[in-house]
Order: structure tokens, then C-alpha cells, then sequence
């Protein structure tokens, strides 16, 4: 069978969410996968490629994400929308967007939750980094999901976005983020912890 190399690395994503979640030093986040029908071709890579993959401990819908949870809790992570995260909250459940189409067009995310009444947030990037080439870069499925899971284990975002961002991409801190971290510094002050929360695929 043919596998399409867009979904052969949408697999390997989730997998590496999936094993980041492994690490007996980090407090768990439930993943499901949603969107995800059996005769689809990323379910397909799955059956090929991942043995075992249906005993992992993954919940897996095929509806959209709106028919299993309430709007209410819903944050769909886009970096679409115009809304800065703030916080990671066990009141809601967070959802990283993955297509498979490489060439999806800008905002097909921000308008299907504009369609369904669904909140939406961006990755703080813009408060402690920039780019010194000004083209907007897509993170990873598991790049994002990794963000999420520091952020949740009590790690600060500079601190986050300093280990994840990939510096060969031109991401450099924001003179806001410097200005900021100086005052902490003389303040001697420490940023509350983040709560639990749920992540949906």
C-alpha cells in the first residue's frame, strides 16, 4: 500500500507526543485524536506502520472535536488567532490543529472555529521572540505539544520557547521579553505553576 509522505510524518508527531508522555517525571495530560476515521489514510499509516498502536493508551473519535466536548472547553490552538495564551487550565481542553495537506491555506483553522463558535489562542511567541526574517514558521504537532506539556509541568514560556524553538530558524528574543526577565530578576519574584489540562490531536 501507498502511504503518503504527509501523513508518514503526521504519525510520527503524534507518536513522539505520545512518548513524550512516557517520562516518569512528567505529570500526564490525557490525548486523544479526533477527526480520526478508520478508513482514512493516517489511520491507515497507523495499522501499517505502528504496531500496537490500538493498545496505546490514546482516545480516538472519529467525530469532530465539537461532539465531544462541550465549546465552553474547547481552546483550539491556531496561530491564526488574534488571542494570546496565557495559561494552561485544566478547565479546558486544548486542541492542536494538524493537517496533513502541506499546502492548507492561511486561517482554514481560525474560520472553522469562527463557523463553530469555538475560542481560539495563539502561542505567546510574539511577547518573547521575534523573527529576524519575518516569515511565519509552523510548529510541529508535537513542537506544540511539547510547549503545552513545560508550560504544565511548572516550566516558565521563555524557558519553554528557549529549548523548543529551533534557533537555526532566526527566532531571537523580544527586547520586551529581556526588559521583563531584568525586572523579575530584581524583584526576586517567581510566576505561578500552570494547572492540569486535557489535549486533543
Amino acid at each position: 500500500a501507498v502511504v503518503s509522505t504527509q501523513s508518514t510524518g503526521t504519525r510520527m508527531q503524534i507518536l513522539r507526543c505520545y512518548h513524550l508522555l512516557k517520562s516518569p517525571s512528567t505529570k500526564l495530560f490525557h490525548l486523544h485524536l479526533s477527526n480520526f476515521k478508520k478508513d482514512s489514510i493516517l489511520s491507515k499509516s497507523f495499522e501499517e506502520k505502528t504496531p500496537g498502536f490500538q493498545s496505546m493508551h490514546i482516545t480516538k473519535f472519529s467525530e469532530p472535536i465539537f461532539y465531544q466536548f462541550s465549546s465552553n472547553e474547547i481552546i483550539y490552538l491556531t496561530p491564526d488567532s488574534p488571542n494570546l495564551l496565557e495559561s494552561v487550565s485544566e478547565d479546558f481542553v486544548y486542541v492542536i490543529g494538524g493537517f496533513v495537506d502541506d499546502n492548507i491555506k492561511r486561517s482554514t483553522s481560525l474560520n472553522r472555529c469562527v463557523h463553530h463558535k469555538l475560542k481560539t489562542a495563539s502561542l505567546p511567541l510574539s511577547k518573547y521572540y521575534k523573527k529576524l526574517n519575518h516569515k511565519q514558521e509552523v510548529l510541529t504537532i508535537n513542537q506544540v505539544f511539547e510547549i503545552l506539556l513545560l508550560v504544565f509541568n511548572g516550566w516558565s514560556w521563555e524557558e519553554v520557547f528557549t529549548k523548543i524553538l529551533p534557533s537555526r530558524k532566526g527566532y531571537v528574543p523580544s527586547l520586551e521579553s529581556s526588559a521583563n526577565n531584568n525586572d523579575d530578576n530584581n524583584d526576586s519574584t517567581n510566576d505561578d505553576s500552570p494547572n492540569d489540562d486535557s489535549i486533543v490531536l
